[in-house]
């Protein structure tokens, strides 16, 4: 039983060690490791584009492929082939009204979004300075006291009252 223990408590120690001294090194060396991120990213995103590249190549043989073997199999007129094989474009009507819907809902969200967010920081920033909170000791708890808590000053409330009167006429 004590074996297991010195094995249980020699792996806790090595864990122990190893995270402080891999902490040690990311904190004194955290630029080379910030430098290092960045051009792990960059050759991602560079192998990304590569593979993307090669990926629309092969594609487009094969596409020019089907077209030739279509225009020498079936006879058929190189017009109608490229009517066939030519890409749907999109129209710009189409185009800008999916903009315009995107930005009038976009704006929406953010507005309210926005405005919740903002009346919401100041609700708390009035709760913190009217009901300030003191730390309760257990020798407190133990005893059955109330923690002694601070009354608001008249000049934090007339503040408060200020900072939400201008939120809400704008």
């Amino acid at each position: 039983m004590q074996q297991v223990r010195a094995k249980v408590l020699n792996a806790q120690k090595a864990v122990h060690e190893t995270f402080f001294s891999v902490k040690d090194i990311f904190e004194k060396h955290n630029v080379v490791f910030t430098i290092g991120a960045s051009l792990a990213s960059a050759a991602a995103a560079w192998a990304g584009y590569t593979a993307r590249q090669m990926h629309q190549k092969k594609v487009e043989d094969r596409l020019n492929s089907i077209e030739h073997a279509m225009a020498t199999v079936h006879n058929l007129e190189e017009e109608h082939v490229k009517a066939l094989t030519s890409s749907i474009g999109v129209s710009y009507a189409a185009c800008a009204a999916t903009a315009g819907t995107t930005l009038v809902i976009g704006y929406g969200f953010g507005f309210r979004g926005g405005r919740w967010f903002t009346l919401r920081k100041i609700q708390k920033q009035q709760q913190r300075l009217l009901n300030p909170r003191t730390p309760i000791r257990l020798s407190q708890v133990l005893r059955g006291k109330k923690p002694a808590g601070e009354t608001p000053n008249s000049s934090k409330v007339e503040n408060v009252n200020k900072v939400l009167e201008g939120a809400q006429s704008a």
